[in-house]
């Protein structure tokens, strides 16, 4: 049996071309210290991977040090995984395609808790952003 809370690979954001379409086009929602640009679309099996896509940046202008920018990206992804699920299958059962990138924008290392928050929060933002696509 699958894992409710998973986050596979198929679930990542990696391409390029997306993500480069994602910067130009794409609007956002902003949770402090959480930005997240998406961009909605109808699926296309030939074409995306899972109907919701996630990536995440943390500036290394803000963090120099890969190891405290790496951990970051761990506790996003870690809110991210236990919140997306209803996010998923809303995006299925509307046949859309959601591509999301979490960008952290504050400049001091983030408290888990409140961060857990903050995700949760612009997932259900992205979630009502879907409802009226």
């Amino acid at each position: 049996m699958a894992n409710l809370h998973s986050f596979p690979a198929s679930q990542k954001l990696k391409s390029r071309k997306v993500i480069g379409q994602l910067f130009e086009n794409g609007k956002h929602v902003k949770k402090y210290p959480i930005r997240a640009v998406y961009n909605i679309s109808e699926f296309n099996p030939d074409y995306h991977a899972a109907h919701v896509q996630m990536g995440i940046s943390v500036p290394k202008r803000a963090f120099k040090s890969a190891v405290d920018r790496n951990r970051i990206k761990r506790q996003v992804r870690e809110a991210y995984r236990m919140y997306h699920t209803p996010l998923l299958d809303f995006a299925k059962k509307k046949n859309v395609y959601l591509a999301v990138m979490m960008i952290y924008i504050d400049r001091k290392a983030p408290d888990f808790q409140n961060l857990d928050k903050k995700i949760e929060h612009v997932v259900v933002q992205l979630n009502e952003l879907l409802k009226d696509f």
